[in-house]
Parts: C-alpha cells; sequence; structure tokens
C-alpha cells in the first residue's frame, strides 16, 4: 500500500501557522489581516478597509508593540512569483522607474530608505507606513545577495530596527 505525502501547504498559509507557533512560544497574541495585502484597485480596498472584520485589525495597529516582517527586494523571488503573491510585471517595471529597490508590508522604497509613490499606494491592504515606523521593534527577516540592497535601504530608512539575517548580508551591510 502507498503513502500518500500531504498536499503542500501554500506560503500564505505556511507563514501563518510559523507566526502562531512563534507567538504561543513567546506569549504573544499574532494579529492577521484578513485580506490580500493589494488588490485590484482603489474603490476594492477601500471596501475591505471598511469591512467590520478589518476595521478590527487595523485599530489595534496603533497597539502594536513588535512586528515581524519581511523586507523584499523589488524581483520577487521565485517561490513568490509561484505562490501568486507577487506583484504583476508591469507594477515591478513602474517601481523600478521610479527607483524601488525593496519594500516592507508592500511599502516600497528607494536606496536611501525613501517611500516611492505609485499606484500602488491606492491598492495596498495594510498598515501605513506612519504608524508602521511607530513601531518600537519592527524585526525584519531577509538574507542572500540578492537582498543586501533592500536590506540596506529598509535600514537607512528606519523600516526595520532589527535585522535577523545570514552572514554573508551581514558582511555585506558592515562593509557598505
Amino acid at each position: 500500500m502507498a503513502s500518500r505525502s500531504p498536499a503542500p501547504r501554500s506560503p500564505r498559509r505556511r507563514a501563518s501557522q510559523l507566526l502562531s507557533e512563534l507567538a504561543t512560544l513567546i506569549g504573544a497574541s499574532p494579529t492577521f489581516v484578513p485580506a490580500p495585502g493589494l488588490v485590484g484597485g482603489a474603490a476594492m480596498r477601500q471596501s475591505l478597509l471598511a469591512d467590520p472584520a478589518m476595521e478590527t485589525v487595523a485599530t489595534r495597529w496603533q497597539d502594536l508593540t513588535m512586528a515581524l516582517v519581511g523586507i523584499g527586494s523589488l524581483q520577487p523571488s521565485a517561490l513568490l512569483q509561484q505562490s501568486g503573491n507577487a506583484i504583476a510585471p508591469d507594477d515591478q517595471a513602474t517601481l523600478l522607474s521610479l527607483g524601488a529597490v525593496g519594500d516592507v508590508c508592500t511599502r516600497f522604497f528607494d536606496t536611501e530608505g525613501q517611500l516611492v509613490h505609485s499606484d500602488l499606494d491606492s491598492r495596498i491592504v495594510g498598515i501605513d507606513p506612519e504608524t508602521f515606523r511607530a513601531i518600537p521593534r519592527r524585526i525584519g527577516f531577509a538574507g542572500g545577495a540578492r537582498k543586501h540592497e533592500a536590506v540596506r535601504a529598509a535600514i537607512a530608512g528606519n523600516w526595520v530596527n532589527v535585522v535577523v539575517t545570514d552572514l554573508a548580508t551581514a558582511r555585506a551591510l558592515l562593509a557598505a
């Protein structure tokens, strides 16, 4: 009798599971946004933000004391592209033309860490940059040569104040 392997989990589902497990370990309460991070238009974004479940989450953003976030590079990884969570190629091209090198919470920034404004801003369902930067501990996770510039910019722009990374990225940051 052949054994069946479990169905592969989506990256989003796996990330939620890992966050829940970490929260349990450290005695915290995770908060999940019950919506996609990026939607097709401003009207859809407004509708989602007005939903009671989303309003409940959004009102808690100002009370956050710690945020665990990924630091993304403009060019998404193969895994992110396969998951369907990467931004569209035309949006990537626009952001590249505006000087974007990376993002935190789908808020894109340039090499100096300055927010890059684009059409995406009206489509993001998530914490706004000012509220995010007011969180006392903003822990960014990223590594690999592809992310060096984005990690450097996230630090420079005060998007994160703690970084968890690999040794090669840490050395690249110290050498800059």
